[in-house]
């Protein structure tokens, strides 16, 4: 408009100062100018117009209808044709509305873009001329950028929000997914509205203020009550009192992460109890005692940084009652909290007493939210446990007490880690059996228990055995389950025996191995005897068997301090008809033997025991030979190699012990 009024300003000038060239003026004029007169026609055209359509060095002729000068500018007849081309229908808008009109146009001979300011009056209309090409190149760039930058915000995968203190201004499709609502829904809303509780927002925002920027996550809270955890970037006044949030959705990622170090955790936590097995079964190598076995096993559980603490305690099954017998990591714990094995009693409803009631492994995973654990809540807060394990100390059926394993992470007895805890059991168990059972061999005196079994033949539906006997004169523990018993009956009475396997259930295979004066020597394969198994558990041994007109009567064996009643009590259960004959505590045989069988019992293992003893009753040592070597391997269900390497062993050990020398038993 600066131009316009100068153009109406100059006309009246122009009568008085009639000694000025109006063209030298004209050319004078920064801007490229040029007028029409009221038919439209050229009355003048300045010098920078023409500069302005100059072609570019090296264009070629655009069929001008006059050539150029020779000195490369444009003639005034090519740049009012330009002037034609581009501005006709702009100055025939002024001229006719007699307003000022802008008008925007690429001249092509050039590549530049024009800009004309049309002002027109009654006489006719100024046109001024201004070269906009790098203007439009710079709108064209910012279109583009903006272009860019809008296709980023629709189209980012990230949650993006413009904000200023109080409201959401704008959100991309992903924010709006995130949160929950349409675009036109989070407008005028708050961020804050879906950031939960448990987040500060008043010290996030001053430090937000405050630095210009923050990082940090959260957990959002969509409309519909879900919560997803958000990581967020935010970046203060992008433009004055405008704030841009880019928001991530790592629920998944977090979960991810989550799950990765719990299975690095049970991974460890294998490791651990992985560890603390290799420890008892070096404590039973080394031949420890159980308190010494007991503790080796807490402590390693304590020790592990994959638990708090740990326990074992016995069961008095006549009282009811727990007490303490080992702890690491805890003190005076077993005598600080309410236990009982009453399932009527609120302390005998958790996982110790429930084991010991079921002999099953019982666990709490979360025992803040597990009703059944409410009587130890406090406890748990005090020492800082959030899971428990209480596995009972079982063998052959036989309780020996429960083991109590606490860990601070939730969930930590499941899938592979509570199987292996769980073996703890066992395997203590399987090892306190065996101790007792080394005990009754090495003390000076046992507990010998008769008994008899009225009528034990008949009960299995089997051929009468009046006026027959069978002496059974060792029994053999193989395995777990198998076991091997040597006795000797009359030729008569043999095919009784035989028929006496097809009935007894556990009575596998009846084997002759020596006949000889009217006796036979015989071997009896036996699965999971009732009897033996009850014997057996409780660290005792049968001394002497045997069947008298259908009565089987037996001589057993156990440590000093066994429960009579309760192995008593067991047999019963399985036999009703077993009735105590006589009950004594007896000291072993003479001095010298004892002090043999004690180094033998402290010396041989267990399967070298097995292979003499097999090989012994078996007749592998009489002469001729009732069984060869292949025949007792194939008893004790081993290769022929086995049995001959644990046998000689035995033997060296036994020859040893014997001539009394320094090496003989290792």
């Amino acid at each position: 408009m600066g131009d316009e009024r100068r153009a109406s300003e100059t006309e009246p000038e122009a009568t008085v100062d009639r000694c000025v060239d109006p063209e030298s003026a004209f050319d004078r004029v920064y801007d490229a100018v040029y007028t029409l007169d009221a038919e439209l026609q050229y009355t003048s055209v300045n010098d920078r117009v023409r500069a302005l359509l100059e072609r570019s060095a090296g264009d070629e002729t655009d069929g001008a209808t006059e050539p150029d000068r020779a000195d490369g500018s444009a003639s005034l007849e090519s740049v009012i044709e330009g002037l034609e081309s581009l501005f006709r229908e702009t100055h025939e808008s002024a001229l006719e509305r007699q307003h000022p009109v802008t008008a925007v146009d690429r001249h092509e001979p050039t590549g530049r873009w024009l800009e004309a300011r049309c002002y027109p009056d009654e006489s006719g209309v100024t046109v001024v001329v201004s070269d906009v090409t790098e203007r439009k190149r710079r709108k064209r760039r910012l279109e583009e950028e903006n272009r860019r930058l809008r296709s980023i915000f629709e189209d980012a995968h990230d949650a993006i929000l413009v904000a200023d203190d109080d409201e959401i201004s704008a959100a991309n499709p992903a924010a709006s997914e995130l949160i929950g609502l349409e675009r036109s829904e989070l407008r005028g809303r708050s961020l804050a509205e879906f950031i939960h509780d448990d987040h500060d927002l008043e010290s996030a925002w001053e430090e937000f203020l405050e630095r210009g920027r923050l990082r940090g996550s959260f957990s959002l809270v969509r409309p519909d009550g879900t919560e997803r955890v958000v990581e967020y970037n935010s970046v203060a006044d992008v433009l004055p009192g405008v704030h841009l949030s880019i928001l991530r959705d790592v629920t998944d990622a977090r979960q991810r992460e989550r799950q990765l170090e719990h299975h690095r955790e049970r991974l460890a936590a294998l490791d651990h109890v992985n560890g603390v097995v290799r420890e008892i079964n070096d404590a039973i190598v080394n031949g420890s005692t159980r308190d010494h076995l007991e503790r080796a096993t807490c402590e390693s559980l304590a020790d592990s940084p994959s638990y708090e603490f740990a326990f074992i305690a016995d069961v008095d099954t006549k009282t009811n009652t727990v007490s303490h017998r080992v702890e690491a990591g805890v003190d005076g714990y077993v005598e600080s909290i309410p236990l009982s094995i009453d399932s009527d009693d609120s302390a005998g409803r958790g996982p110790a007493g429930t084991a010991i009631r079921t002999e099953t492994i019982q666990v709490s995973n979360d025992v803040l939210e597990d009703p059944s654990f409410e009587p130890w809540h406090e406890d748990a807060r005090e020492h800082g446990y959030r899971s428990a394990a209480a596995i009972p100390i079982t063998h052959d059926s036989v309780l020996y007490g429960v083991l109590g394993v606490t860990s601070a992470r939730r969930n930590a007895f499941t899938d592979e880690e509570r199987d292996v805890v769980g073996q703890l059991g066992e395997i203590l168990g399987h090892a306190i059996a065996a101790l007792e059972r080394k005990r009754v061999l090495l003390g000076d005196d046992v507990i010998e228990l008769e008994l008899v079994i009225d009528d034990a033949v008949e009960m299995f539906d089997a051929p009468s055995m009046t006026g027959h006997s069978v002496w059974f004169d060792r029994v053999i523990r193989i395995d777990d389950e198998r076991y091997l018993e040597y006795g000797t009956t009359d030729a008569e009475t043999l095919p009784l025996v035989e028929e006496l396997v097809e009935c007894v259930p556990h009575w596998n295979e009846v084997t002759v191995i020596d006949r000889s004066a009217g006796d036979v020597t015989f071997e009896l394969s036996i699965t999971d005897p009732p009897m033996f198994g009850v014997v057996d558990a409780y660290g005792g041994y049968v001394e002497a068997a045997a069947i008298h007109d259908g009565e089987y009567t037996t001589t057993v064996h156990f440590p000093t301090g066994t429960d009579i009643r309760a192995v008593v009590d067991e047999i019963v259960d399985v036999y009703s008809g077993t009735r105590t004959v006589a009950r004594r505590q007896i000291s072993t045989s003479s001095e010298s033997i004892d002090r043999l069988q004690n180094r033998l019992a402290e010396a041989l293992t267990d399967r070298q025991r097995t292979a003499l003893e097999t090989a012994y009753y078996g007749g592998y040592f009489e002469w001729p030979r009732h069984s060869s070597g292949e025949e007792v391997a194939a008893a004790m269900e081993v290769t022929p190699a086995t049995f001959h390497e644990h046998l000689r062993a035995a033997q060296k050990k036994l020859v040893g012990a014997i001539l009394d020398e320094p090496d003989g038993t290792t």
